[in-house]
């Protein structure tokens, strides 16, 4: 049966034996890789680092007097200004400047000489731990900043260095004041967008109120009492109309039951009768005279011819009378009708007709020229008849001027009414006018404040008082060189020279294929051996030895 039977060493003394066997093909690579590696150690050229502190100050004014306008961290300003400086302008005017990579100016495409400078660039963050102002915990804060270059000349190092820094402090006071600048010109652009859009509204009010002077929400009570004095003083006139016409009617009435002439007294101071009054008495007389007389007596005769006169004059008296009263009535009436009617209404022109028609017929009774006495014809002389006919006419008047006023009271009515039917669109056109007004006027005072603090913020800026960089710790000239590492390269090379001399060893040993002990013989032949004879030369070198 084969055993398996590792190959290589399984003790120490077997160990040993391979070191002593394989020394030198173990020291020769580790000398050689060793040697290389330590040689271009100290051959790679020095490089040098100069280092600028710039410290990130805190405004000096208390941001409650003066808040600034910059905002935003000073990490993100600092990324920003490195960006900047990062340019292909900025950096290719510092290497001019400097006389920067000159061995590869020239064969070198300048894409790569700006790279190569960037990489050489370094800007890290310093922070600190400080007491939180709300909650007093401590937090992590960046309070610094550092700004690095790496060269091979330490006099160029350095000055690129102070350049870098100058240009992180000129650039920062730059930043802000632009950003100081920009925030206030544009605060007064929109000073300016909303004073002109307050001007435009308060324009708009006026022209508004100017429109709608007795229409605006302010005056509402003042329209709704005056409509309901204006309604009230109209219930009022009707009413006075109301009694008016009832009293016109009463001194009509009264004036028809009055002769326009009082009785006459003769010389003898007896009564002269008017004729009505005149054919009563005839007529009594007349009885009394056919008591006593025949019918053919003169004197019955005579009172008879004069009793038929008389109620021939009578009776065309009466018709006059009943003819000029009724054309009163119709030309009363026809007045009336045209207070609410126009002249060609329908009923105006037939009353019209009818007026013409009585007028007629009284200038035909008028003309007859009948002797006696004519009651139509003669003026009234009557003092009561005068006085109601006086008073008839007053009323007339009175009802007259109130049915004007009553006209004026209701068109001043009906404006008012027409005023509080359109007052609640004029509102909310109104209230919309001074709803957008008030916000262009909030809105034109909040920018107002906004600019005074975003000036005071810009001279907060001009002044350099508020935040910014400030160089505590400045460039200094590089002594000592911080590439390349030469020991630790040189330990490097160290480790990986006995890495590549154990390799060699270990390569070569197992490629051997001598025969050295009994282990061989068993892993090769797969037997197990019996017995061994030593090497004599061997067992006496150990036996000189031990001696």
């Amino acid at each position: 049966m084969t055993q398996n039977i590792e190959r290589g060493p399984q003790s120490l003394k077997e160990y040993t034996d391979l070191l002593r066997r394989r020394k030198w093909q173990i020291f020769i690579p580790w000398l050689v890789v060793f040697g290389a590696i330590t040689a271009i150690a100290f051959l790679l050229p020095s490089v040098y680092r100069s280092t600028a502190t710039i410290l990130i100050e805190s405004q000096q004014v208390p941001q409650d007097l003066i808040r600034t306008t910059v905002t935003g961290f000073a990490e993100e300003r600092i990324k920003s200004i490195t960006q900047q400086i990062f340019s292909r302008k900025i950096l290719m005017n510092i290497i001019e400047d400097f006389d920067l990579y000159p061995e590869k100016r020239g064969k070198d495409p300048m894409e790569e000489i700006l790279e190569d400078m960037r990489d050489d660039i370094f800007v890290e963050m310093v922070s600190a731990e400080v007491p939180d102002r709300r909650g007093g915990r401590p937090v992590t804060v960046n309070v610094a900043f550092t700004v690095s270059y790496e060269g091979r000349d330490p006099q160029k190092v350095m000055q690129v260095t102070n350049r870098l820094a100058s240009l992180f402090l000129e650039h920062n006071l730059r930043m802000r004041e632009g950003l100081a600048e920009t925030t206030t010109e544009l605060l007064e652009q929109q000073l300016e967008q909303y004073r002109s859009l307050t001007n435009n509204l308060e324009e708009r009010i006026a022209r508004f109120k100017e429109a709608h002077i007795t229409e605006l929400p302010e005056l509402t009570n003042l329209n709704l009492e005056t409509e309901r004095q204006l309604r009230r003083q109209i219930e009022g006139v009707d009413e006075q109309m109301r009694s008016l016409k009832d009293r016109k009617i009463y001194l009509e009435g009264q004036l028809a039951n009055v002769s326009p002439e009082p009785p006459l007294l003769n010389v003898s101071g007896q009564y002269i009768l008017d004729p009505k009054e005149r054919l009563r008495a005839l007529k009594s007389q007349a009885i009394t005279l056919r008591a006593t007389l025949s019918s053919k007596h003169p004197d019955v005769t005579k009172v008879r011819k004069e009793i038929a006169e008389l109620e021939k004059e009578i009776g065309a008296l009466d018709k006059r009378l009943e003819m000029k009263k009724a054309l009163h009535l119709k030309e009363q009436e026809l007045k009336e009708l045209k207070t609410g009617a126009t002249d060609k209404h329908p009923d105006v022109l037939k009353l019209k007709k009818e007026i013409e028609k009585l007028k007629k017929n009284v200038k035909d009774y008028e003309d007859m020229g009948k002797e006696g006495f004519d009651l139509a014809q003669a003026q009234p002389t009557n003092p009561a008849y005068i006085s109601l006919q006086t008073q008839i006419k007053v009323a007339e008047m009175d009802l007259k001027g109130l049915k004007d006023k009553r006209q004026q009271l209701e068109e001043s009515w009906q404006d008012y009414v027409k005023r509080l039917e359109k007052m609640p669109q004029v509102e909310l056109e109104y209230r919309a006018l001074l709803r957008d007004c008030d916000a262009a006027q909030k809105k034109y005072a909040e920018t107002t404040a906004k600019l005074m603090e975003a000036r005071q913020g810009q001279s907060l800026e001009q002044l350099q008082a508020g935040e910014k960089f400030t160089i505590i710790d400045p460039p200094q000239l590089p002594e000592i060189p911080v590439k390349p590492k030469r020991i630790a390269i040189s330990l490097i090379g160290f480790i990986l020279g006995i890495a590549a001399g154990v390799g060699v060893g270990a390569v070569m040993e197992f490629a051997d294929s001598t025969i050295r002990s009994p282990k061989d013989i068993r892993r090769i032949t797969g037997h197990p051996v019996l017995a061994s004879i030593p090497d004599v030369a061997e067992v006496q070198k150990k036996r000189g030895r031990n001696k």
